[in-house]
């Protein structure tokens, strides 16, 4: 998948998980769990819309400190991952 799919793909789970996320002021790079847009335990929620938009599993190697950092992150770890950009 490339990049500008996998980008607005995460979007598009965070738009589920959190409904009143504003994405349109929500840079690629913003720190989603230090500014608060989204909250750990929404974190679990967005893994199964990930695997829903990946069409696998999310393994136990990608939950590591730092996986859902931003937009840009998740979207390389969770979607991207063993593809080509």
């Amino acid at each position: 998948m490339n990049r500008r799919l996998a980008v607005s793909r995460v979007r598009a789970c965070l738009a589920a998980v959190q409904p009143g996320i504003r994405l349109d002021e929500l840079d690629d790079d913003t720190p989603l769990l230090a500014e608060r847009v989204i909250s750990s335990l929404d974190v679990l929620n967005l893994i199964l819309h990930l695997e829903e938009a990946s069409g696998r599993k999310v393994s136990r190697e990608q939950l590591v400190p730092g996986s859902f950092r931003d937009v840009r992150t998740i979207a390389r770890v969770f979607l991207m991952s063993g593809d080509s950009e």
